[in-house]
């Protein structure tokens, strides 16, 4: 999924001796150390500089790269980068040293970054602050002869990511002059990260813990984490272990038996405990920061070992953490407090002691050490039917639902169609697997993409409710309630026998001040929903995932969990790391808040679980090898599973279009499929099998069909006319069977 990080060369010096090998004393594991006071030399070769025109002027882009979005400011590259300095270390200072830097050719209209927006009307107030702030940056930026950004190489602050101690330094490579309209690029950049080690650390107690997925996240991002994993014990505790964790009510203990059997079945060591238990044996301001503590202590191998954590109750009985931050909507409460684990509270979250949790000066990091979901309900008859479709949902392998994707695409203003957001999300080119899905798209009348129905309330209603659909995503305005074309209302009417992970870009959809529509379809409708629980912002004209706000957050989340290789749980807490890594956040702090909380399972994916051998090559499509355009041709072809397992087959026309699933068929069994040509053409028909639990074989041979110039048909109108009106296929199929027929 991620792209490769930049090539780094790493040098770590001045430290006045290797770490020694572990060392076994009464059983216990016990790494020995002889670390002295040092610096981490990073030298970063930047990538390539991409340069494209568009309407709203020159935009300026490197690979692996975010951007700058500072409204009012020119929109140029950066990159949050984190580099991890010894257990027991302190950081002291950063310096570093630049290559040449070269001023590009031409002169470039580098734009300033817009006003960001509301995803709601009703925010009168907020627009006119974020208007305020515009003005006084582009004032300060664009009537200057200095170069923004001022600085190339900037402390951004520490944090940590489980065991890792980081620091996390900002990379600028590219600045703007705007008054002379150049650019100057610098490829080579050094910085000195200088630490001490705290007088009288115990190198003792390091923190053991090594859990391989978070191991391989930590390899992503985290520079020089190939020498920094040799500072700590790799070996697996011989302490029990519970990876999946479940905080819950008494009352409800027995209601969720059916998700902790599944997850053991998964292969999960899962505990589940009780927040009296937590009140009752740990410390704490309330019971939100008992909680916190008893995760804290509990995440490492040397304890638990935790991965996922579930909080089964609503928000009043299981508290979220309500936080500092407001922008003129209300503050937000959080279940990134439970996942973001680094420090306790006192010199995180609440630094000052004054319980006001996630102020500006509050110095938490974004690196949640746990994935975190939360089931928002408190009824046990309602707990109990979540946690069985949970399980459902995972064992249903049918293609058909699970790669069966729903798109309702809004405008939010006159330059910003939602549809925009859907399509990207949907390209194949940069998604391949969204070549093997089923897409239904709702966009509106006025959307320069095609769709198969208007969006309205109805169809949209009529659309989910009849449809099996293994995920949905919109973007419109929204409050509490839904939005235009669906609200909480609904959602009884919701087809829950195939319920849906849902992305929603809107306002306030999951706010825990209301029964909001994240929480009714969670009921009815979803197994999964990631919104905002205050007011959202988006980027308007969006169509690049680098234009930041909530639109690049929920593609990045629907990115993971479609591919298949994310939990949703682990989708969420990479994007919110990935928000952070490339600053796309407006309003740092309070956007991760609001986009902090997943209801549904975290360990839920839409992958099966179950390993097995793929069906055999599909046989080559067998059918006629020339036609005519306009009608239909019929095509099968069929294979074996060596598991004797039902099939689906999917068809690859030629033309850019595709059968979607068809099944399932027994093995052996001949599966068919019909397809109408709309130009003269040479096609190549192949086809590939997947079994019931996901598992796909390779590709047939191709078949070469061909649609070749007729003579009977001399009516170009009428193909122009199935070009441009597809709904009409009935009347000019027929049309075309009358004159044409044999």
């Amino acid at each position: 999924m991620k792209k490769n990080i930049v090539l780094v060369l790493i040098s770590i010096f001045i430290l006045c001796s290797n770490i020694a090998s572990a060392i076994n004393e009464k059983n216990e594991d016990i790494k020995s150390f002889d670390i002295k006071d040092g610096i981490i030399s990073i030298k970063i070769p930047v990538g390539k500089v991409e340069h494209e025109k568009t309407i709203n002027g020159d935009e300026i882009s490197i690979d692996d790269f975010g951007r700058l979005i500072v409204p009012g400011k020119p929109s140029l590259p950066t990159k949050i980068f984190s580099i991890a300095i010894p257990p027991g270390a302190e950081f002291i200072g950063l310096n570093y040293k630049l290559g040449e830097g070269i001023v590009l050719a031409g002169i470039y209209d580098i734009s300033p970054v817009p006003i960001p927006q509301l995803i709601g009307k009703e925010y009168k107030e907020i627009q006119f602050k974020e208007e305020q702030i515009y003005n006084e940056n582009y004032e300060k930026t664009y009537n200057n002869y200095e170069e923004y950004p001022a600085s190339i190489v900037e402390f951004e602050r520490t944090s940590g990511f489980r065991k890792y101690n980081l620091v996390d330094v900002r990379i600028n490579p590219i600045t703007y002059n705007p008054l002379s309209c150049k650019l100057t690029y610098y490829p080579d950049i050094t910085f000195n990260i200088q630490y001490e080690i705290v007088d009288g650390y115990d190198f003792n107690k390091i923190m053991f813990d090594y859990e391989e997925s978070f191991e391989q996240r930590a390899s992503e991002f985290i520079l020089n984490y190939e020498e920094a994993k040799d500072w700590y014990l790799q070996e697996q505790s011989g302490r029990e272990n519970f990876d999946y964790v479940i905080i819950t009510l008494d009352s409800l203990t027995s209601y969720i038996n059916d998700l902790v059997e599944w997850e053991e079945t998964k292969g999960k060591s899962v505990k589940v405990v009780t927040t009296t238990w937590i009140d009752s044996n740990y410390a704490g301001f309330d019971l939100a920061e008992k909680m916190r503590n008893f995760l804290r202590e509990k995440y490492p191998s040397e304890e638990w070992g935790i991965q996922d954590l579930l909080i089964i109750g609503h928000r009043d009985d299981i508290p979220m953490r309500l936080t500092w931050q407001d922008v003129g909507g209300g503050k937000p409460e959080t279940d990134f407090y439970y996942a973001e684990l680094s420090l306790p509270d006192d010199q995180s979250w609440d630094a000052n002691g004054n319980h006001q949790y996630g102020e500006n000066s509050d110095p938490i990091d974004y690196y949640g050490e746990i994935n975190v979901g939360r089931i928002p309900w408190s009824d046990p008859d309602t707990v109990q039917h979540i946690c069985e479709k949970s399980v459902n949902y995972e064992q249903n392998n049918d293609p058909s639902f699970k790669n069966n994707i729903l798109l309702l695409g809004a405008f939010i203003d006159y330059q910003t169609d939602g549809a925009v957001f859907m399509e990207y999300m949907a390209n194949s080119d940069i998604h391949p697997w969204m070549k093997y899905w089923m897409k239904m798209r709702l966009y509106e009348p006025l959307s320069v993409y095609k769709r198969d129905y208007n969006l309205n309330h109805e169809n949209v209603v009529n659309a989910w409710s009849s449809g099996k659909f293994g995920f949905v995503s919109w973007h419109a305005h929204g409050s509490p309630n839904g939005c235009e074309f669906i609200t909480v209302d609904d959602c009884d009417l919701l087809n829950d026998d195939y319920p849906a992970i849902i992305s929603a870009a809107s306002c306030s959809n999951s706010d825990t001040a209301h029964l909001s529509i994240g929480q009714a379809m969670l009921k009815q409708g979803g197994v999964g929903f990631l919104g905002a629980n205050k007011v959202a912002y988006y980027r308007s004209g969006w169509d690049d995932p680098n234009d930041g706000s909530d639109q690049s957050f929920k593609y990045f989340f629907k990115s993971c969990v479609t591919s298949g290789d994310y939990t949703q749980g682990q989708a969420h807490q990479y994007a919110i790391s990935e928000m952070y890594e490339k600053g796309l956040w407006n309003n740092l702090k309070y956007e991760t808040f609001i986009q902090g909380s997943l209801w549904g399972n975290p360990d839920l994916g839409m992958k099966s679980i179950y390993e097995n051998d793929p069906p055999d090559k599909p046989a080559t499509p067998d059918g006629p090898l020339e036609g005519v355009v306009g009608i239909d041709y019929t095509y099968s072809t069929s294979t074996s599973d060596p598991n004797m397992e039902n099939i689906y087959y999917f068809f690859d026309w030629g033309d850019g279009s595709n059968s979607g699933w068809l099944g399932p068929y027994l093995t052996g069994e001949i599966a068919e499929a019909s397809h109408i040509w709309l130009r003269q053409d040479s096609y190549e028909i192949k086809t590939i099998a997947q079994d019931i639990n996901g598992t796909k074989s390779v590709w047939s041979e191709p078949l070469i069909v061909s649609m070749p110039r007729n003579k009977l048909l001399p009516n170009t109108l009428l193909l122009r006319c199935l070009e441009i009106f597809p709904n009409a296929f009935p009347v000019l199929r027929y049309f075309f069977r009358l004159r044409y027929s044999n």
